[in-house]
């Protein structure tokens, strides 16, 4: 229990007290005096109440949230963050593989980690190793799972242009988690596969066409 705390709760206790002395010595008062007093602490009561208790409960909300473990997350985010922004990429995984070894079952840092090796750092192929090898080594959650095989959907079609591996991996997840979300998330995302696809073989004809007039003339 922290100091500010026991502070709050000893200026409770005194305000409480007080109050129950006032209450007992206004015992042989008359009903006016009792129900002035009784409106007087039910005002102040108010007043303390909006003011004070209710930000002290949203003070306590919020440390409970974000408490140790969290707050290292947070900050570890934010230094990752920045890494990234001066070009420290590989400072950024150091980062977020000590969010890993903090938690280690959050598929977060995974996927920033891949994320940078593969957009950053222009290795797709580490990218892809990395998630694998976390996904295959223990038994994930399904949703944990399900947002890891979407990262490694991303990497296949998004940058190496492997339409053929993103639609297998879109088929799993819908094989594995059928009548969930992830499913439908899948079914979503192929179509997204096969428009890109589509989009690619159309501009690589049109690239063969322009070269191809480009020799005969």
């Amino acid at each position: 229990m922290n100091r500010t705390l026991v502070i709050r709760l000893c200026i409770i206790g005194i305000a409480s007290l007080l109050v129950m002395a006032i209450w007992e010595s206004l015992k042989e008062s008359n009903d006016g005096v009792r129900f002035i007093f009784i409106v007087l602490v039910g005002v102040i009561g108010g007043i303390f109440v909006v003011k004070y208790f209710i930000p002290w409960i949203g003070d306590a909300v919020g440390t409970s949230f974000y408490s140790s473990g969290e707050e290292v997350t947070t900050d570890a985010a934010v230094r990752a963050a920045a890494c990234i922004g001066q070009g420290d990429y590989e400072g950024a995984i150091e980062e977020y593989q000590g969010m890993l070894r903090e938690k280690p079952d959050d598929p977060y840092p995974l996927s920033e980690i891949a994320k940078i090796y593969s957009e950053k750092l222009h290795d797709p192929d580490k990218a892809l190793l990395f998630l694998e090898g976390h996904l295959e080594g223990k038994e994930w959650p399904v949703d944990d799972a399900a947002f890891i095989m979407f990262r490694l959907v991303d990497v296949h079609a998004d940058v190496k242009h492997d339409y053929q591996m993103a639609h297998d991996l879109l088929q799993e997840v819908i094989a594995n988690f059928p009548n969930t979300r992830h499913s439908a998330n899948a079914h979503h995302r192929l179509h997204e596969v096969e428009q890109a696809e589509y989009q690619k073989i159309m501009a690589d004809k049109e690239k063969e066409a322009a070269q191809q007039a480009a020799e005969s003339m």
